[in-house]
């Protein structure tokens, strides 16, 4: 244990309502591991919990937000073995009943049971201390950069739709349609597989040397798919846009009997895809939702094995009293933020 009698977290106690407090130390009960957050990444989803643009059903109030992270052990609860003080750590965060069919089945990011999830629905990473179950947990080789483990989450849930249907073979050609963290942890992961072609679609020029430095051949600013020379040439693409028309973009990419991968959720409501242009082209088109324990584990390999090191991503710091300072920094087009990281400790 480390004495202490309170923490300092940021609540969001209502849509439009936050700022720094002091809440009782958490204490780890049964099959619990408590830790110090050390590096805690913000996005989009955030900015969402903060203005209460989240579904009802994907947000609790109030909320210690902080679902990206990365941190050390401090105390175990009781029942827990195999885990020291001091080790790093990341965590799933998806917290699923581990009864349904999904879950059995080791899809546990599909659980049927309510939804619930750190930093969402139960508190988060934007604290000194944090308790989750030791089930989630997952350790990290104490050479590696416990920063920039941080960006774990993100990355395993883009490897979560890669392992769905399969990485792709060696000399493949491949496109990534959007170029925010998400498209670029992308890169990160698809260069692992020696493509002949690596083509990120965006619309941010800053974004040019950050793709070419996670392995893009090619980056093309505000391409959208109708291009003759682009049209059905990609055996793999990955859209990440958040956007209908950038899911259109992507299945316009896609060669004939290609597969296509949606990881954007654009929140539009209504249908805007071409059906035909799914059966015409024979398409295989994947979704993914959060990530699955085995891209956890896949990620967590590659991190420990020096073969995936997001840390060129991390634009900006700040410490938990800045927090407010860092949401608006993201929010931001004309800061160019890319990863924001935020130090509880």
């Amino acid at each position: 244990m480390d004495g202490l009698t309170a923490v300092r977290a940021f609540v969001v106690s209502r849509p439009g309502r936050y700022g720094v407090v002091e809440l009782p130390d958490p204490r780890p009960g049964p099959g619990e591991v408590l830790i110090a957050p050390a590096a805690v990444g913000i996005c989009g989803s955030d900015l969402e919990l903060v203005a209460g643009q989240r579904p009802a059903d994907f947000a609790c109030y109030p909320i210690v937000p902080g679902h990206e992270w990365s941190g050390h052990v401090v105390e175990l609860g009781p029942e827990v073995r195999d885990l020291e003080v001091g080790q790093p750590v990341v965590a799933q965060g998806v917290r699923a009943c581990e009864r349904c069919d999904r879950c059995r089945e080791g899809r546990s990011n599909l659980c049927a049971g309510a939804y619930a999830e750190t930093g969402f629905t139960h508190p988060g990473a934007l604290a000194q201390r944090l308790t989750v179950p030791v089930a989630l947990v997952h350790t990290l080789p104490a050479e590696r950069d416990i920063e920039s483990a941080a960006l774990i989450e993100p990355a395993a849930c883009v490897a979560s739709g890669l392992l769905e249907i399969g990485m792709p073979a060696a000399g493949s050609r491949i496109a990534v349609v959007g170029d925010g963290p998400l498209g670029l942890l992308a890169l990160l992961l698809l260069r692992l597989a020696t493509p002949a072609e690596l083509v990120m679609l965006g619309h941010r020029p800053d974004r040019v040397g950050y793709a070419e430095a996670c392995g893009a051949t090619a980056v093309l600013v505000n391409a959208d798919g109708t291009e003759p020379e682009l049209r059905a040439r990609f055996d793999l693409v990955v859209e990440v846009t958040n956007s209908a028309p950038g899911a259109a973009t992507a299945l316009a990419l896609a060669r004939r009997g290609g597969t296509v991968l949606l990881l954007g959720i654009s929140g539009s409501g209504r249908p805007a895809l071409d059906p035909d242009v799914i059966s015409l082209g024979q398409l295989r088109v994947q979704g993914a939702f959060a990530a699955s324990p085995a891209a956890w584990r896949f990620v967590v390999a590659l991190y420990a094995a020096g073969q995936f090191d997001p840390a060129a991503l991390i634009s900006h710091r700040f410490d938990l009293d800045e927090t407010p300072a860092a949401l608006a920094a993201l929010g931001d087009r004309g800061v160019k933020a890319l990863k924001v990281l935020i130090r509880p400790n």
